[in-house]
Parts: C-alpha cells; sequence; structure tokens
C-alpha cells in the first residue's frame, strides 16, 4: 500500500546537513503520530558524497529511498522528479539545510486534514511568520519576487506566500501533470495550474541554513523570471489579445471593401477576433485543448462569447460614437475600442467565467 505521507527532499552538497535532518524528520513525524511515511531523496549527483548518507540510511530504514540523477541538475526538475516518485496521499516538499523545519511537517499534515485543503503552505509572510539572517538585499530580491508572482500569476494570491520552497500537496486534488520546474519556484506552477485549489496558509520562522552555503545565484533569479512568465495566464492572456488586433480590423476591413455597412462590418471583425481569441486561449493560455467533446467546445465558446459580451459592447460603442459624432475613419474607431474593450474584458470579467 502506498504510504499516507511522502516527503520531498531534493539535494545538492549537503552531507554535513542530510542525516540530520532524516533522524529528526524521523523523530518528528513519530512523535505525532505519522508512522506510514516515506522520504524521497532526490540528490543530483552530489560531489560531497550526499547520496552515499542517504544509501547507508535506507538499509536500516525502507523508509527512506534515494533517487540518484546522474547527469541533470536543478532545483525545480529535482522537485518534479519527487512529486512522480511520490506515493503517499500526500506530498511534503522541502530542503534538507534546516531552514525548513522538520517540527513543522506534522502542522502541515495536520492543516490538509483539518480544513480539507489541497495545498498547505509553510509561510513566512503571514502573520506569525518571519525571516531571520537574511541580508537586506536579499529581503529585496525576495520581495520583489513576491510581487512579481502577484502581478503575473493571479492564481498565486490564494497565498501569502507563493514562492515558498516548503509546502504539502494532496496529490489526488490536484493536476500535477503540467509542472515542469522550470525555475526553483515550483509552488507558483502548481497553483497556477490549480485555481480552484483550496489553499491554507501556515506560518513559520525561516532561519539560516545550519550548514553547508546555499546554491542561490544569479541564474537562478533569471530562470524565476523565466517561470512566472511561462505560467503567467495574464502575459498569455494579453499577447493572444494583442494578436486578435489585425484579426479584427483585417475582417472589418475586408468587409468594408465588399461594401459592407460601418455597423455590420464592425459586428464580422469583432465576432473573427472572439473566435480566434477563444482559439488560442483554448489551446495556449489556459491549455483546455478543446477537451469535453463538441458539447463542451460549443459550451465554453458560448460562455466566452458572455464572458467578453461587455467588453465587445464597449469595442462596438466607441466605435460608433466616434464614427458618428466625430466621424473618425471607422477603422481607427474600431482600433480605440479594441483597447478599451480589453481593459474592460480584463479588468472585470478577465475571460475566466467560460473555462
Amino acid at each position: 500500500m502506498n504510504p499516507k505521507v511522502s516527503i520531498v527532499i531534493p539535494t545538492y552538497n549537503e552531507v554535513e546537513n542530510i542525516r540530520l535532518i532524516l533522524e529528526e524528520l524521523r523523530r518528528c513525524l513519530e512523535d505525532s503520530g505519522i508512522h506510514d511515511y516515506e522520504v524521497i531523496v532526490v540528490d543530483d549527483d552530489s560531489p560531497d558524497g550526499t547520496w552515499r548518507v542517504v544509501e547507508e540510511v535506507s538499509r536500516s530504514d525502507p523508509r527512506v529511498r534515494l533517487v540518484r540523477r546522474i547527469g541533470v541538475r536543478g532545483l525545480g526538475t529535482a522537485i518534479v522528479r519527487g512529486l512522480q516518485e511520490a506515493g503517499g496521499e500526500y506530498v511534503v516538499v522541502m530542503d534538507a539545510d534546516f531552514q525548513h523545519p522538520p517540527s513543522l511537517v506534522p502542522r502541515l499534515v495536520e492543516t490538509a486534514v483539518r480544513f480539507n485543503a489541497d495545498v498547505v503552505v509553510a509561510s513566512r509572510y503571514s502573520r506569525g511568520g518571519g525571516i531571520t539572517g537574511w541580508s537586506l538585499a536579499r529581503r529585496v530580491v525576495s520581495l520583489g519576487a513576491l510581487l512579481l508572482a502577484w502581478i503575473l500569476v493571479p492564481e498565486s494570491r490564494r497565498t501569502r506566500d507563493p514562492i515558498s520552497g516548503f509546502f504539502l500537496l494532496r496529490r489526488r486534488s490536484l493536476d500535477l501533470s503540467g509542472v515542469r520546474g522550470l525555475g526553483y519556484k515550483v509552488l507558483l506552477e502548481v497553483l497556477a495550474l490549480n485555481p480552484k485549489a483550496r489553499v491554507v496558509d501556515v506560518p513559520y520562522l525561516f532561519k539560516p541554513r545550519r550548514a553547508g552555503s546555499s546554491k542561490l545565484g544569479v541564474d537562478d533569479l533569471m530562470l524565476y523570471i523565466v517561470q512566472v512568465l511561462s505560467v503567467s495566464s495574464m502575459v498569455r492572456f494579453a499577447i493572444v489579445g494583442v494578436t486578435g488586433i489585425p484579426v479584427n480590423l483585417g475582417v472589418m476591413a475586408l468587409a468594408l471593401t465588399s461594401g459592407a455597412p460601418v455597423d455590420i462590418a464592425s459586428l464580422a471583425g469583432i465576432e473573427a477576433s472572439i473566435a480566434w481569441n477563444y482559439t488560442w486561449h483554448e489551446l495556449w493560455t489556459f491549455k483546455t485543448t478543446f477537451k469535453g467533446g463538441l458539447r463542451g467546445v460549443v459550451g465554453r465558446y458560448v460562455g466566452y462569447h458572455i464572458s467578453v459580451a461587455l467588453g465587445a459592447l464597449t469595442q462596438y460603442a466607441t466605435m460608433r460614437l466616434l464614427y458618428t459624432l466625430l466621424g473618425l475613419n471607422p477603422l481607427l474607431g474600431q482600433l480605440v475600442g479594441i483597447i478599451l474593450g480589453f481593459i474592460v474584458n480584463y479588468t472585470l470579467s478577465r475571460e475566466r467565467v467560460w473555462r
């Protein structure tokens, strides 16, 4: 049978910490009455021999498993590999350097059960949490990363700490198939891919690592930016909206050239861009990929029309107003309407009702 709790620990050169954290995890879990667990250490072939220590511990405790990756490195992909290997109903992801206290793991599990949560975040930024031992520069970088996540990934706003590396996932209620570990903030990907997941924060105090040195570098920060942009539906939403502009104006211009009345041409352009945007939102923005058969596709297409109706009305009304009162070229009026309609759609409906 699969264990109730799986704990995934990605490691690289943690020989000074790994034996101690495995021992403390065992003590904390058993003292809390959690005996049905496994610990999966995903090691990137550490030159200091971290994997050898895990291998030795696993001989005396079969609940400890080693996954040794040779020729592959990366915190994010190591976590993803651990999630793939885990068999527990609840999966806890944590570091091996004691910045993530093992004593908090039972509380994360207890919180998930008590509140029927899909994601439990060990949060540094919730009331009662905090950070010690950081320089001002590192605090600024962390807060900048936090704000970037909140701005570009709206799904991350359900927690005060979406960039935490210490969290619990309830596997059966989450879609983890799209988590790729592009950067080192895997939680952010999970939140973006599961907008309906129930998220609960548990505050904790983040302390300096007990031994060894931090592996965080400039490359990791750049990967984080790439990761945020890749999971941000807001960015994809904007890109799709921009590509819909030439479709809208092109169809309208073609209709006007063919002798269609301004109103008909405007509505034809609007409908063409709606169809274009819907298709690419399905395929790329929200990656629905037309699931649910013909009925599901038609249902979402109708729902999409309802979702963007206010923006479409704004677009048409703007064009008609500028064309009638100011004598503005209808195509230019349509362009102004597109801009205003986009603002209305995003701020009010954000095109999520139809999903």
